[in-house]
This record gives structure tokens, sequence and C-alpha cells, in this order.
């Protein structure tokens, strides 16, 4: 984790409980009829991040608080990519994942008790714990996190989670002052940043009355949205094309048609003044994974670093090794399945 840089970009962009010039980040689910469960987000940020691959097996021990000494063993191998140290996305063994994704509105109490759960690690408990949506749910309804720092970082980092499993399942998780608010189901597809989730869903609505029926829908249809990158204009977005997916003809296929509807934020793209100077923010990395397979594909974008990989987490799970693999690295491209396995201890 590169402290320095962190405290430049998140003090100089983030405040606490107020939209902020880093409000990126889209996820979709998709289920297909015969291909299984597919899964793509973006990770957009207003600087390099320089994520890491981790696996942490099966008995693994962790903290439930960054900021307390509770400890839990982890039912099930945890894959996934880390930014600024934490779980920002990951797969457990049973099939179910989890995104991380960055929501202003967050609204959370102080922590009180060694028992706690904290936000930033939230993600990795439950898919530590947890093998389907519906369990992780539950157990949602009564914990409610609690506010918690990436260490040396003096503002709170907001967020929302989405979960969704091999069988299509699906939810999206806000935390708000009256405890957690959850979208349970499969038709829960989309999900981006503030405002408020029923707001983009009303959004959306509003704008399917002008698109028509879908045979007459085409590349003149008016999305009615303002035409630029914020969340509720991506949301809608990727809602109308994900209408027009067909059938994917393998899993690399379904891959690759579900990464091309999520909106990619170009590079130098202009986002909101902070302090008097105009706050840019863009696409740092997309990745896109199977459940049901494990393979993942993951394009990176920035500065002088372009590249492409594919890795398959099942493999990485099945070794058994605990792994934090650097995934920026020059003339790292291709599959890498094997490398991230002999980088593990």
């Amino acid at each position: 984790m590169n402290k320095k840089l962190l405290t430049t970009a998140i003090v100089g962009t983030l405040s606490l409980g107020v939209v902020t010039a880093a409000e990126a980040c889209t996820r979709l689910l998709w289920n297909t009829q015969d291909h299984g469960t597919f899964v793509s987000r973006t990770l957009d940020w207003s600087e390099q991040t320089n994520p890491t691959l981790v696996n942490i097996p099966k008995s693994s021990s962790y903290v439930t608080h960054l900021d307390n000494n509770n400890t839990m063993s982890s039912q099930y191998d945890v894959t996934g990519t880390t930014t600024y140290g934490q779980l920002t996305d990951g797969i457990n063994s049973a099939g179910l994942s989890g995104n991380v994704l960055y929501d202003a509105g967050m609204d959370t109490a102080d922590s009180k008790h060694a028992e706690d759960f904290g936000t930033l690690t939230y993600l990795k408990h439950i898919l530590s714990q947890y093998s389907t949506v519906d369990d992780a749910v539950k157990f949602v309804e009564g914990n409610a996190p609690n506010t918690e720092f990436v260490p040396g970082v003096p503002v709170r980092i907001a967020l929302h989670i989405s979960l969704q499993d091999i069988t299509g399942d699906s939810a999206i998780i806000e935390f708000r002052a009256e405890g957690p608010r959850i979208w349970h189901g499969p038709q829960y597809t989309v999900m981006t940043n503030q405002p408020d989730y029923d707001q983009h869903l009303a959004n959306v609505e509003r704008s399917k009355r002008g698109w028509g029926e879908l045979e007459g829908q085409y590349s003149q249809t008016n999305l009615g949205t303002g035409g630029n990158a914020n969340p509720e204009d991506r949301f809608i977005h990727s809602s109308y094309f994900y209408g027009h997916l067909t059938e994917p003809t393998s899993v690399i296929n379904g891959m690759v048609k579900l990464d091309s509807i999520t909106f990619k934020i170009p590079h130098d793209a202009p986002n909101r003044p902070v302090n008097g100077e105009m706050a840019g923010y863009a696409t740092e990395y997309n990745v896109n994974y199977h459940l049901q397979s494990g393979e993942t594909l993951l394009r990176y974008q920035w500065g002088d670093d372009f590249t492409q990989l594919q890795y398959n987490v099942k493999a990485i799970q099945n070794s058994g090794k605990n792994i934090e693999f650097d995934l920026v690295q020059a003339g790292l491209i291709g599959e890498i399945t094997e490398k991230v396995i002999a980088s593990g201890q």
C-alpha cells in the first residue's frame, strides 16, 4: 500500500459524509440459461491503486474490525482483489462472491465493542463465513458494520456492497443510520454508486417509458440520461444494454459480452471541482469472472500500464496457499494462474 499516494488522493478529494470526487465503479451480474453466472465490475478511482490478487485459505484467522482484536476463522477459501490492502472484490470456494463500491451516502456508527464488524473488512467476513446470498443477507440483517478506517488515513471511505452466488441470487446492501438497507433478489443485476438504490430503480423505470418495446430499440433510441459518466447515467446505460444481451456461446464469450456493457470512465474525464480545482477520475481496471468455473479476465489500464490477464480462481484456491500477488508488473500478460500459485506460501 502506498500511503503517501493514498493520503494525497483521498484526503484531497474525500470528506466525511458528502458526495466527493471519487464517486465511481460499476457492477453487473448475468445469470445465463446454459453457461452459468457472470460478474463484471470496474474499479474507478482518482489515482493508481496497484491492486493485488490475494488468496486466503480456509481456516485462516482474521480480525473482524481493524481497530479491535476479535478474530475468527474462515470457513471457506476466499480469493479476490484488494484496494489499499482491503478486499474489494472476491469469490469464495462455495461460489458466493461480492463487490465493494463507493457510496457517499454510507452512515455507520463508531465501534464500541471488541466483537464489532468493520465496514472495510465486512466483505472479507461475509465471504469467509457464508456460502449463499440468502445466508449472508440473514447475517447482514442483524449485524450492521461499524465505521472503520484504513490505518494511517484520517478520513472515512464510504461504501456499499453487492453479493451474488452460483444460483444467480443477488443482494445490494446500503448502510444507513437506521441500519442496512437490502435489495434481495436475482432482478438486482446493476449497481453503481450514490444516490440511494431505490432512486436508481426509479430512474430506470422513468427512462424505460421512452425506450419503447425491446424489438423496436436501435442505435438512435434515447436512453433518457444526461449523457455523462455520473452514477445515475451509468446505471441507466448499463440497464439498457443489459436488456439486449443474448445467450453467450462460451464462458469466455459470456465475460466478453458482460464486460462490454460496463461503463468505462475515460482517462482525464472531469468529475467535479474540489477546493477550486477540477478533480478527475478514471477506470483503472475491470475484472470479469464466472462463478461456476472460476475463470477470470482482468484488463488493467493506467499510466504506462496496459495489459490483459487471465487466471482461474478455483485452481488458486485448490493450491491451499496464502497468496498476495501484484497484478501490475512489467511484462505480466496473459494466463498467469501458475505464476500466482508459485508466488504463494
